[in-house]
């Protein structure tokens, strides 16, 4: 039943949200479907981020791909959140490839194939100046995902090199991984600017502590609802406020303590670097019926055999109506 269940999970994330093309008619759809209060009020709102190294450096290793699916519902007007816990409802499916260097004979010190697919429940709220939030996740992870022949299908189907059955074979081995998360953050926002200071945690397909900060200039994006990609750290904006208009720049950085990940293992050339860090930028530019992200992240080593860092590209195209 994993096996069926994986294959059909990954396939429908694929197409619901590969280059983030068609989940901005689906944020649009969403928010005149469930738009049941005052003239403006967004009530509920489905956002996307699609991340690749295509995107970065442009090789086809290690995190290679990702995509974050979001949707957002309850607490009121969405472009504020709510002073109590499971009044605010955040629902995220995704879906990530994480492969080793080379995708027809990998050396054996490089890491394994894991195909990933997680859906996770969260609530979102605000104590004084305090954005928190916390909530659980299932992982499954391996061959049983289907992510790998799925991956192998669209390379063919390009005519990019696909992972040949030797990499296939070696995945991660199949698993369900409960995770935890949360995490808090602060908003000091300028007229023209947004530094964000957070930290968060993390416990069960990997489990680590992480703390960094952004900073935005500009006026895009600094008053909206934003959601953070799982894998490149990219601020997402989920919801968008009505001053949000024109161009806005981002930066940030931050640095994880690795407990334990199920994705690598803890002995040998390939265990676990402890210390993990992320340096991002990207260019928000926004208007009343279309936004548009990129941003480039660099990944710091993830392991010991690992040769060196990788950068990857992010991307958020949406449509409003």
């Amino acid at each position: 039943m994993l096996v069926n269940w994986g294959s059909i999970l990954s396939r429908s994330l694929f197409f619901l949200a590969t280059g983030c093309f068609l989940i901005p008619f689906s944020s649009a759809i969403a928010g005149d479907f469930f738009h049941t209060k005052s003239a403006g009020e967004k009530t509920a709102q489905v956002s996307s981020i699609f991340t690749n190294d295509i995107l970065g450096d442009g090789e086809d290793r290690w995190r290679t791909g990702s995509i974050d699916v979001s949707l957002t519902f309850g607490g009121g007007d969405l472009r504020a959140l709510p002073t109590k816990a499971w009044e605010r409802y955040h629902v995220r499916l995704r879906s990530e490839v994480i492969a080793p260097a080379n995708l027809t004979t990998p050396s054996v010190t490089d890491r394994q194939y894991a195909g990933v697919l997680g859906l996770g429940l969260f609530t979102h709220f605000q104590k004084k100046e305090f954005n928190i939030y916390y909530g659980s996740e299932l992982v499954f992870v391996g061959d049983s995902t289907g992510v790998g022949s799925f991956q192998k299908s669209i390379h063919d189907a390009l005519d990019i090199t696909p992972p040949s059955a030797a990499v296939l074979n070696n995945q991660v081995p199949n698993a369900l991984y409960p995770t935890f998360h949360a995490g808090i953050s602060k908003s000091l926002r300028g007229e023209k600017s947004l530094i964000r200071p957070f930290a968060e945690v993390q416990a069960g397909v990997e489990t680590f502590v992480r703390v960094g900060t952004d900073a935005i200039l500009g006026r895009a994006m600094i008053s909206d609802f934003l959601l953070r990609d799982s894998v490149s750290g990219q601020l997402v904006n989920h919801t968008k406020a009505d001053n949000s208009i024109g161009f806005g720049f981002l930066v940030g950085a931050d640095a994880a303590y690795i407990a334990d990940s199920n994705y690598l293992p803890n002995s040998g050339a390939t265990k676990f670097e402890e210390f993990r860090p992320r340096v991002r930028t990207g260019v928000v530019y926004e208007t009343h019926k279309f936004d548009m992200f990129y941003g480039l992240t660099w990944l710091g080593k993830e392991f010991e055999a690992q040769p060196d860092s990788q950068v990857i590209g992010s991307l958020n195209l949406r449509m409003h109506f």
